[in-house]
């Protein structure tokens, strides 16, 4: 009667798990079976003609790393990579370390102008370093109106601690003049 009850079996020759599959087919033999060979794909010489995946054809194929012509978009031209870094310099250089970053930026912009302009059209970017020149030469005025603006606050503060060399207190009178203490 034990035998007809459902569960997992009392010998230790199958796997245990519950839920898992048997590790062997009841009823087969030990002896290790040898594996199917793989699924290929028949030369195009086997196939009828008409059939099978496209380009095996030789006389229809194309020469390997080359796209099928007619798809997608034509690549378009490339974004002069200087022009780009002249604008982040720019924009950083404003913040970061400000007359420094003009400069940069402005050398930057014109070399990248000169290259793009050279190009014939096969670069692009021409926005962005105008952008980046108009910023750095921003950059550069105001960083002169604050020099001039110390310059002159430090002429006003010399100018005027050094009329205040003079002793602060009643005027002394002229001599020849006689006071009203001495008139009584």
């Amino acid at each position: 009667m034990a035998e007809d009850l459902p569960g997992p079996p009392e010998s230790g020759s199958r796997d245990d798990r519950p839920g898992g599959p048997p590790t062997e087919p009841l009823g087969a033999s030990t002896r290790p079976t040898e594996p199917q060979p793989a699924y290929r794909q028949p030369d195009a010489s086997q196939q009828p003609p008409g059939y099978g995946p496209p380009g095996t054809d030789p006389r229809y194929a194309q020469p390997y790393g080359y796209g099928q012509p007619g798809y997608g978009y034509p690549p378009g031209p490339e974004t002069e990579a200087m022009a780009t870094a002249a604008l982040v310099v720019a924009v950083v250089g404003f913040f970061v370390c400000f007359p420094l970053g003009g400069i940069v930026a402005l050398i930057l912009a014109n070399s990248a102008m000169k290259k793009i302009e050279a190009s014939g059209g096969r670069l692009t970017g021409l926005e962005q370093a105008r952008a980046a020149r108009i910023i750095a030469i921003v950059e550069l005025v105001l960083a002169a109106i604050i020099v001039v603006v110390i310059v002159i606050a430090g002429a006003i503060a010399v100018s005027v601690s050094s009329s205040s060399d003079e002793p602060v207190g009643p005027v002394p009178a002229p001599p020849g003049i006689v006071g009203a203490a001495h008139l009584r």
